[in-house]
């Protein structure tokens, strides 16, 4: 059903859309008459020597017929197939009343990162009047006044970072109800509502966004609709007159510019979502769509009705042309043809005709294969591009249907987010390098604030280490979405000519920790700088040298008795040891690490292998997620369920253990990411959770041996707004309750079901209690309600945002930190004194609790991401320019946690002789993201590659 435009196209400009073919009726008779007279009132509103004085009769005013024309005139000019190909001389938002207030700076000798797969070295780059003015060696600017000058000392400068997929602004930081505008979820059809009015110009995230270099984001509605409205470009730069409109990248942009060879194209763009999300919202509701079919119908009479709007403008621009036409050459009305109504228009549908007739790129929410080849097929039978595909964690799975659109889409996705809705669970961090190599561009965006946009560059590391070259993983964040949005002559490449959108990092970009000094957007820098100190700032800091591929480990698999020669490094109980080094394992026990000749001599030398400076790390430990007892957050199925009541009595306290599932495949990811052991407590929702179990996530089943390390582990608490309840609807009601269930049985001995009391462990101090709070004062209210009972309670704080406001009384009262995240945000009214990390903040939350010497360890918030545990480690150390040590970084997902457990009895601790073998065995260094883990050990299962 591909219908459009008549006539004829005007010179310089494609003669026929995409998707738009020729209707049944031509201007043939008309043109014949006067081609020229007729395009020139196309073109322009007709002038009153053109119309004659008289009103036709029976029909619309002349007015009426002048302003229709001249929309008629401005609907069919045909954008350029192309971006300019002149080199830009202005940057539309610098030419503004609001354009950049910064001078003209020199970056010398720079390591540029093009964006585009190009690396220079030793060259200068020029930023004056927002744009990139040179790129090149020894740049001369003895011409040009008051010059600021970077020495960048080699150091990697980037183009602004570029996030497809954003809702700042529209879903701020802090999430309040009052402004919380993604979602117009009132109608699963809303083409017509704009981000732009709800988008919040001093969003907290917009800053914290831009220190992690990303300069320009797409800022989308929600998905919870089929078609949710037009979304707008915004350059992160805060303006002095807190308008939106000043922050959009087009600003400054004339509608009418991109008629001129060099001009620029003033894109629109909307959002549309197929698969769970609207069928979820409506169909709870009873409301269509409950299912795909009923989606698919409502995205087609939808568009059908936009097509029949695009009709009827296109038929009255024809008849229009023809009387204005017909008036001009013979007076008088026209014998055969009137207008009754005005130029046809729908406010409802006027994004969709836009759509149609190829003024909008669209970005579509598909996740699964059916879904994205469903919106394929809308899109042959109805005529439209799409410009971007997005999350589309299953595209790496069909290539080939991706490839059947009418045009080159881009898939918008996310490097390793999975598993938390069923159209997540086929996910593959192999994804983007899978799409990239058949040909499919891969833009990595955040689905701000899914995941913190401040991380954007993190995402292409992380595809990097699954396989991307490391340029094309920029690509992903730099010049590919910067193309998808219509934009990639002005951002997303560093180059002559461009906005200037530049990133100096602080050490590689793609490694772990790493840090903008400065971000400029249209040449201004964002945030505190003073060049001198760039030297000051330590360059870089290898953590290995290209990692081997390790051979012969697959002779290894399933023994009990092996040696691992030639180690480089080994993690142990609190100690870090350099290799050269021998590991001999026997019988599943560590017989002997270091010199160890007199035991290799003993065993077969076939099962010796030599892992050429491979790191040895303790098995970690994920404790604080849901890992086993769910396996589909949004499956109600996959999980144990949630607790809706605060056990009030001993014997009413649920136990972890009782509703753990082994065998899936959140655990099995986990475990090939070293996460051997996992410590997890119900899923509650309010006060109470329950007792939490420590099990190894490697195990079959609930009867295999050795799954369980302990069964009653801690007490698990919640403290705050996300805890209150019909019960406890206050916080200060929990914290009576919390008080009141330990001391009312800190002498209660009685056995519950053949146990011990589990109020009493918590009382007694035999388990620890562990709260789940961010806020620093409720942090401040356990303290105080450990002092008030005593040291017999081992309070243990989890999720601690707010933590380091607390540090010193912390460390006073002995109370340890599980950061879940490691890394926080400010993105809750409990979180909102966060500390985010350079170029905001000179520390985060584990700086500050390590320098006044809180035990602190890692959590895991998103339990699909338990695999990374050791990036959160290695990060932590290299933020800090390695103030925290690599062993005392491994101590954070290892030995620290076991100690908090106290577990140091029934599991290894660290890797110590006579214990059993239980380790990750990398290929290098653990922080060095070219890394993998090769191999890890349990008892078990002896050792298995992964």
């Amino acid at each position: 059903m591909e219908k459009g435009y008549i006539g004829t196209a005007l010179p310089g400009y494609t003669e026929q859309p995409k998707g738009i073919s020729t209707r049944k009726v031509v201007l043939g008779t008309i043109l014949l008459l006067s081609s020229c007279l007729t395009w020139s009132l196309y073109t322009a509103a007709p002038s009153a020597d053109v119309l004659p004085p008289a009103a036709l009769s029976a029909s619309i005013s002349q007015d009426a017929l002048r302003e229709g024309l001249a929309k008629c005139a401005r609907l069919h000019l045909r954008k350029p197939t192309a971006p300019p190909s002149k080199r830009r001389q202005v940057n539309p938002r610098h030419k503004t009343t609001h354009a950049s207030r910064a001078g003209p700076q020199l970056i010398k000798k720079a390591t540029v990162w093009t964006g585009t797969g190009s690396v220079l070295s030793e060259v200068d780059v020029l930023l004056k009047d927002g744009l990139i003015q040179k790129v090149g060696s020894n740049v001369d600017v003895s011409d040009i006044d008051q010059v600021q000058v970077i020495e960048a000392n080699g150091r990697i400068l980037t183009p602004g970072l570029v996030d497809l997929h954003s809702h700042l602004g529209v879903d701020g930081w802090p999430d309040f109800q009052g402004t919380s505008d993604t979602n117009e979820a009132t109608d699963p059809l809303t083409p017509y509502v704009r981000s732009l009015e709800g988008f919040n110009p001093v969003d907290e995230a917009i800053q914290i966004t831009a220190s992690g270099g990303v300069t320009t984001a797409l800022v989308l509605p929600g998905s919870a609709n089929l078609m949710g409205g037009e979304a707008y470009v915004f350059k992160l730069r805060p303006v002095d007159t807190l308008s939106g409109d000043d922050m959009l990248a087009q600003f400054g942009v004339d509608w009418d510019e991109w008629r001129h060879d060099n001009g620029e194209v003033r894109w629109r763009y909307m959002k549309m979502a197929c698969g769970e999300n609207p069928k979820r919202v409506y169909g709870s509701r009873g409301r269509m769509p409950s299912t795909r079919m009923g989606s698919a119908y409502l995205f087609r009479q939808t568009f059908a009705d936009a097509q029949n709007l695009l009709d009827a403008q296109t038929d009255w621009c024809e008849t229009a042309a023809q009387i204005a036409n017909y008036e001009a050459h013979y007076g008088g009305k026209h014998p055969h043809l009137s207008l009754q109504s005005r130029f046809p228009e729908n406010l409802a549908q006027e994004q969709l005709v836009a759509l149609l007739r190829g003024d909008v790129k669209l970005n579509v929410h598909c996740y699964e294969p059916h879904d994205l080849e469903a919106m394929v097929r809308h899109s042959h039978e109805f005529g439209f591009d799409i410009a971007a595909f997005h999350h589309a964690l299953d595209a790496y799975r069909v290539p080939d249907i991706i490839k059947r659109a009418r045009n080159n889409i881009t898939i918008a996705t996310f490097a390793d987010h999975w598993g938390y809705k069923k159209e997540a669970y086929q996910a593959s961090p192999l994804g983007p390098k899978i799409l990239h190599d058949a040909g499919i561009p891969v833009a990595l965006k955040t689905d701000h604030p899914v995941l913190n946009a401040q991380h954007l560059m993190f995402e292409a590391a992380k595809a990097a280490h699954y396989g991307l070259d490391p340029q094309d993983a920029l690509a992903s964040v730099t010049s590919i979405p910067a193309k998808a949005m219509g934009l990639g002559h002005r951002v997303g490449t560093l180059a002559e000519g461009y906005d200037a959108d530049v990133v100096l990092w602080d050490r590689d970009p793609l490694s772990l920790g790493a840090s903008p000094l400065q971000v400029w957007i249209d040449g201004e820098g964002q945030f505190d700088f003073f060049p001198e100190s760039v030297a000051a700032v330590p360059l870089t800091k290898e953590t290995s040298e290209v990692p081997k591929q390790l051979q012969g480990i697959e002779s290894l698999v399933g023994k009990s008795t092996y040696v691992l020669n030639n180690v480089g490094k080994i993690f142990t109980n609190g100690e870090e040891l350099d290799g050269p080094l021998t590991l001999v394992v026997k019988n599943h026990t560590v017989a002997c690490l270091g010199d160890c000749r007199e035991f290799v001599s003993n065993i077969d030398a076939a099962a010796s292998i030599d892992v050429q400076g491979g790191h040895i790390l303790p098995g970690f430990i994920a404790v604080g997620s849901e890992l086993g007892m769910t396996e589909i957050g949004m499956e109600s199925t996959t999980g144990d369920g949630y607790i809706l009541t605060d056990a009030n009595q001993g014997q009413d306290v649920a136990r972890a253990i009782d509703g753990i599932k082994f065998g899936t495949r959140h655990l099995e990811e986990a475990y090939k990411g070293g996460v051997l052991t996992s410590i997890t407590a119900p899923m509650g929702r309010y006060v109470v959770d329950g007792l939490s179990a420590a099990f190894k996530t490697g195990a079959k089943t609930a009867a295999s041996p050795h799954a369980f390390v302990g069964d009653s582990i801690a007490l698990h608490l919640n403290l705050g707004d996300a805890a209150k309840s019909p019960s406890h609807t206050a916080v200060s009601t929990q914290l009576a309750f919390i008080r009141k269930i330990l001391y009312e049985n800190r002498n209660k001995t009685d056995l519950v079901d053949g146990r011990e009391n589990p109020y009493y462990l918590a009382a007694s101090g035999q388990i620890p209690v562990v709260v789940s709070t961010n806020n620093k004062d409720e942090i401040a209210s356990i303290i105080r309600l450990k002092n008030d009972i005593g040291d017999s309670v081992r309070f243990v704080i989890l999720g601690g945002a707010e933590s380091p406001l607390v540090a010193t009384e912390l460390a006073q009262a002995q109370i340890p930190v599980i950061l879940s995240p490691a890394l926080c945000t400010p993105s809750t009214f409990d979180t909102r004194f966060c500390l985010p990390g350079k170029p905001v903040t000179n520390e985060t939350a584990v700086d500050v609790l390590h320098a006044h010497r809180v035990t602190i360890a890692f959590g895991v918030a998103d339990m699909g991401l338990a695999r990374n545990l050791a990036w959160d480690a290695g990060w932590a150390s290299a933020a800090s320019n390695f103030k925290i040590s690599h062993r005392e970084a491994v101590g954070f997902i290892s030995w620290n946690i076991q100690s908090i457990f106290g577990l140091d009895k029934s599991m290894t601790k660290g890797l110590q002789t006579g214990q059993d073998a239980e380790f990750v065995l990398y290929n290098g260094s653990p922080f060095d993201l070219r890394s993998k883990v090769v191999a890890v050990t349990s008892p078990a299962g002896g050792l298995e590659m992964v």
